[in-house]
């Protein structure tokens, strides 16, 4: 019996499920923990903050309307859109006034933003909300140098393709 060695221990599947049980406890404790520890508080901090801010009162401003052939090999499609520029109560004199004094600038660069536009770019909801919010940053960028935004939303109140 002196010449017998111990036979080291075999760990085969057994260790390999103990290892995987593990894994899944670590990684299904990790998961629920923020559910456990109240989570869900970002929410009611979120909501009292809601109801703390006063909401302003948006107005509109008419732009006026644009009519563009679109960039199409034909040139047979045309795009009319009749523009208002949603703004605070409180700023309809300031940006009334400057959209007057910068209508041909921002007319211009409308003009030639939209003829960029083909009709598969602007015929759905996703590509006609692109072309609001693009415009909406043009028109904040070219009327207020020092970065304010003033203009908070682009309205359609025509929008044809023909």
């Amino acid at each position: 019996m002196a010449n017998e060695v111990a036979a080291p221990p075999k760990s085969g599947k057994r260790g390999m499920v103990l290892w995987l049980l593990l894994a899944v406890a670590a990684v299904g404790g990790g998961a629920s923990l923020p559910w456990i520890m109240g989570g869900h508080r970002h929410d009611v901090h979120a909501d009292k903050k809601k109801a703390e801010t006063p909401k302003s009162k948006l107005a509109v401003v008419p732009f006026g309307d644009v009519v563009v052939n679109l960039g199409e090999d034909r040139l047979t499609r045309f795009l009319r859109v009749k523009i208002v520029v949603a703004v605070e109560e409180a700023d309809v004199k300031e940006v009334t006034e400057l959209l007057a004094t910068q209508k041909a600038f921002l007319k211009s660069w409308l003009i030639g933003y939209l003829s960029d536009q083909s009709t598969q770019e602007i015929t759905r909801k996703v590509g006609v909300n692109r072309i609001r919010r693009e415009i909406r940053n043009q028109f904040n960028a070219m009327l207020f140098a020092d970065g304010e935004e003033k203009v908070n939303d682009i309205l359609f109140d025509e929008f044809m393709i023909q």
